[in-house]
């Protein structure tokens, strides 16, 4: 049922609350109510004017014109004020079917004037919609599968001067195809796919125009449109596009499943007292909110923000930004339908949340602020011993209010076990197990390396989720690695990075960055690092596993880049707060594995502190132990069979086991990739060139200070006739 036929409340994002307008108190308009006099007054200001206006132009004078509903006054957390956006897609629509163009800058055609005059009040909006629906016969007929019906019917909104991404789309769809959502655009060019952009806002690595003719920069056609990039060439935030926003405005022309949230509230401890058999009994949760006034809900995060900083200004700066954190999330993020989870005594009790938040005048100052819930095992309490992963780990943050929303499966999980009637969820269906694939025997032949050693260091990273290969240079420890991970896991979920001396916290996890703001001011923003960006990807794809290669981890300041991660290196199932985040409750999946590397020729693997030995499993690679013995004979003997020019010095491998021989210390040996290039057996002098430019520099590096003579026992004509090989 269209949203302005609505019978019951709805919410600003288009939800039914589960409450009457006389239980609440309050008066509750519908969403056309709402949305109808911007409409018009947009058509208005474009009639008004003999140019055309430029998007800022039109939105700034409806602001004028217009008392905004506060249902639409909202402003969210990256910053965009709601009526704007859904202005922006309404005028979209009235663009397709006639009544303004927007081709550059917005003008009013000769039907939308006509339609000024023909519809008063709220029926201005519903005929915009149903001469919408009327012209979108095609698309109906063309995406068959309503995801990706909604999928198109979102890129058709995708206004210039606007941004979204693979993953807000992502969102939109069913769970059986969100992972071909990229593909979509590859089959059905789009005329906005240009203003799909990375996560962070850049233009994507490998685009490319659906027309194959098309040379244009596609940052100079989207500054044209109006979108801003900052000085690293990253997008505007507050110009995004999210699934939310596209599912309100979608409401009208196809159903889109609503997103379901999970929320951990804190009751036991409320100012001294236990509040949680309280809320089973009245089927509610609450928040204290002990100085906070009388405020009405919805209420947008600038104003709330205003509201906290001045009730509790006699707190600190850290407990204001924990409680605005905590009302926002309450009062606006909630919504009916979201799975809210509560604990006292070691027993955990989930519910549902069934209404709006109402402020209430609480005597003892112990729940002002409130919300139905319908408690699901109110009389079947589950133990904390009991709690699916990663739930234990989440119940250890310090918050009131903690979002779980990506672990409704582990919530839904638990309700299963309980036997309590899911209903119509928008849950994902159960995902396939974590697993690692088996090593075939296709990579054991490429890299030369017995399959069985190769599955054992599989089970090894498995087991214990952090592994190290160390040995001396030249034994392939990245390599392996590298071939290992791309055997277990999608290249797309492997990450390399190389630690180096000055290498950070900031650099590896995340970190604050000088950005150029539009007006030319500089301001540092939170960026993300390649782990956290990682580890954030492997939560969208908990049954993937995902590889971090950290290549010389022993170069920098281990307790210095991992910081706080090194506790969640060892304890998996815990969670802890973060340096620069406002999450206290940050864990690691369990489907983030680590692999790192060590040269031990500088002996800063002796350095390696206890801690770091407790949470790795160490392997050795060495050219006298398997898997790396031998492993220069088997690639050469490979060669000459497919190499007739690989004649010369074949006597490789034994010159090269008579060079460590004679070197004394283990961790000085020289690996077998120096000698594994096809030019050494291809020219008779490849071998002695190898020789003096890489081996011998390296070893008189090792015998720095000794006498010169020292490197003759290493020279190539030495080991040679020794071995009674001719020269």
């Amino acid at each position: 049922m269209p949203l302005h036929q609505a019978t019951v409340p709805v919410t600003p994002h288009g939800l039914t609350t589960g409450l009457t307008t006389e239980q609440k108190g309050v008066t509750v308009s519908t969403y056309a109510e709402r949305i109808a006099p911007l409409i018009r007054s947009a058509l208005e200001v474009l009639r008004d004017t003999d140019r055309p206006l430029t998007r800022q132009e039109v939105m700034d004078e409806v602001e004028r014109r217009v008392d905004i509903p506060p249902g639409l006054a909202v402003v969210d957390s990256g910053g965009r004020v709601r009526w704007r956006v859904q202005l922006g897609f309404r005028t979209s629509e009235a663009g397709v079917i006639g009544w303004l163009t927007k081709r550059g800058a917005w003008s009013i055609t000769e039907m939308g004037i006509q339609a000024l005059d023909d519809f008063p009040g709220v029926e201005l909006y519903e005929e915009l919609m149903r001469e919408y629906r009327a012209r979108r016969p095609t698309s109906r007929q063309r995406y068959s599968d309503r995801s990706w019906l909604i999928i198109a019917e979102a890129m058709a909104r995708l206004e210039p001067g606007t941004w979204t991404t693979l993953e807000e789309l992502r969102k939109l769809a069913d769970p059986d195809i969100r992972s071909r959502v990229g593909r979509f655009f590859d089959e059905h060019p789009s005329s906005t796919s240009h203003r799909v952009l990375s996560d962070q806002g850049e233009i994507p690595l490998h685009f490319s125009w659906a027309r194959p003719n098309r040379t244009d920069d596609p940052r100079e056609v989207l500054e044209r449109e109006g979108l801003e990039f900052d000085s690293e060439g990253r997008a505007n935030r507050t110009q995004l596009v999210t699934a939310d926003d596209f599912r309100e405005i979608l409401a009208e022309v196809v159903q889109v499943p609503p997103v379901q949230r999970a929320w951990l509230v804190r009751g036991s401890s409320v100012d001294g007292r236990d509040l949680v058999p309280v809320w089973l009994h009245k089927e509610s949760a609450s928040l204290a909110a002990s100085s906070l006034r009388e405020i009405a809900v919805p209420i947008s995060r600038n104003e709330l923000k205003t509201i906290v900083e001045d009730d509790y200004q006699h707190k600190s700066y850290a407990v204001r930004e924990a409680k605005l954190a905590e009302f926002d999330a309450f009062c606006n993020r909630m919504r009916p339908g979201d799975y809210v989870l509560t604990t006292t005594q070691g027993k955990a009790y989930v519910g549902r949340i069934t209404g709006d938040a109402v402020y209430v005048a609480s005597s003892d100052k112990r729940s002002n602020i409130r919300r139905p819930v319908e408690w699901l095992n109110a009389t079947r309490p589950v133990p904390f011993a009991n709690l699916p992963q990663p739930l234990p780990a989440k119940l250890h943050g310090q918050s009131d209010v903690v979002e779980l929303t990506d672990d409704i499966a582990a919530i839904e999980e638990l309700l299963t076990a309980l036997d309590i009637d899911l209903g119509e969820t928008t849950s994902e269906p159960p995902r396939e197990l974590l697993a690692f694939p088996a090593i075939g025997q296709d990579l054991a032949g490429e890299i030369l390396i017995d399959r069985e050693q190769l599955q054992q260091l599989a089970d090894l990273l498995w087991e214990n989720k952090q592994l190290i290969l160390y040995g001396p240079p030249g034994t392939g420890k990245t390599f392996v690695a590298r071939k290992l991970a791309g055997e277990l896991a999608e290249p797309s979920a492997v990450k390399l990075v190389q630690f180096h001396p000055s290498y950070t916290y900031e650099d590896f996890f995340e970190g604050f960055r000088p950005v150029q703001q539009a007006d030319g001011q500089l301001a540092f923003e939170l960026r993300p690092g390649p782990f956290r960006q990682l580890v954030e990807a492997a939560r969208q794809h908990p049954s993937d596993p995902y590889i971090l290669i950290i290549d010389e981890i022993n170069r920098a300041n281990l307790a210095k880049v991992f910081g706080e991660l090194y506790f969640l290196l060892e304890y998996r199932d815990d969670a802890i707060g973060l340096l620069y985040s406002a999450e206290a409750d940050f864990t690691l999946p369990p489907n983030v594995f680590v692999i790192g590397t060590m040269n031990t020729t500088d002996r800063s693997i002796a350095l390696v502190d206890a801690a770091m030995r407790r949470r790795f499993r160490f392997v050795e690679l060495h050219p006298g132990l398997d898997p790396i013995k031998g492993l220069l004979g088997r690639w050469l003997e490979n060669l000459r069979k497919t190499d007739e020019l690989a004649v010369h010095n074949l006597d490789a491998p034994d010159v090269l086991d008579a060079l460590n021989a004679r070197i004394e210390d283990h961790d000085l040996a020289i690996g077998p990739s120096y000698l594994m290039k096809s030019g050494v057996y291809r020219r008779e002098n490849g071998l002695a060139v190898v020789w003096e430019t890489a081996i011998l520099p390296l070893l008189a590096e090792h015998h720095y200070g000794s006498p010169p003579n020292v490197l003759d026992r290493y020279r190539l004509p030495t080991l040679r006739r020794a071995l009674a090989v001719p020269e």
